[in-house]
């Protein structure tokens, strides 16, 4: 992977995404977190998480809420990133250059991931959503990896749309048993399925579609 293709980012540091016409007014600022911003991003997860509740899922969404609100262990691999809208933090992405910092993915070395999108279920429908995966999808052409790829969480239905919308496609050679990630005592027919997103080599000179 070609991470000289990118320029290097520090903490707060703003990533430029070009919104759909007519948005560009409303658009939210997305940028790195910083470690000061950790308990923001953290707060999130509990109401993004809220309208999947009470169904016997909930023990393994208990452990997945655990795991997303301690930032810092991604913030150490990943690139974090904090939407504002308004200055108020509205949602969040976890961003791998290299998937195989996830520590347990189970995708090739020098495709790009990402985990831990989160919108406030307050601005769903606002496009938050989108601009964080265009983020990530930005990202994974800088830094030359050709696939981006992700696991995300059968419940989880309207992140899946957006995947899908957004052509991502499954891949289930690399799916994962949901208990294996997060042990605990639920169903261990969960799944955790993996998709893709295979990037087309620009050639020089043309730009981004």
């Amino acid at each position: 992977m070609a991470d000289s293709a990118a320029p290097e980012q520090t903490p707060g540091s703003r990533v430029h995404v070009h919104p759909a016409p007519g948005d560009a007014a409303t658009a939210p600022v997305v940028r790195r977190v910083r470690t000061d911003e950790f308990d923001a991003v953290a707060g999130l997860f509990a109401p993004g998480l809220a309208p999947y509740r009470g169904t016997d899922a909930d023990p393994l969404l208990d452990a997945y809420l655990a795991d997303l609100e301690d930032i810092r262990p991604r913030f150490e691999v990943a690139e974090v990133y904090l939407a504002l809208d308004g200055g108020r933090p509205v949602g969040s992405v976890s961003f791998y250059p290299d998937v195989r910092l996830e520590g347990w993915s189970t995708f090739p070395a020098g495709w790009s991931g990402f985990r831990a999108l989160v919108v406030h279920p307050d601005a769903r429908g606002s496009g938050i959503g989108r601009v964080l995966l265009e983020t990530c999808i930005a990202r994974t052409r800088a830094v030359g990896a050709p696939v981006l790829g992700l696991h995300t969480i059968e419940l989880l239905a309207d992140a899946v749309r957006l995947y899908e919308r957004r052509g991502f496609v499954r891949c289930p050679e690399f799916d994962l048993r949901a208990v294996d990630v997060f042990p605990g005592s639920y169903s261990g027919a969960i799944n955790s399925p993996a998709y893709k997103l295979e990037l087309k080599r620009r050639a020089p000179g043309l730009a981004a579609a």
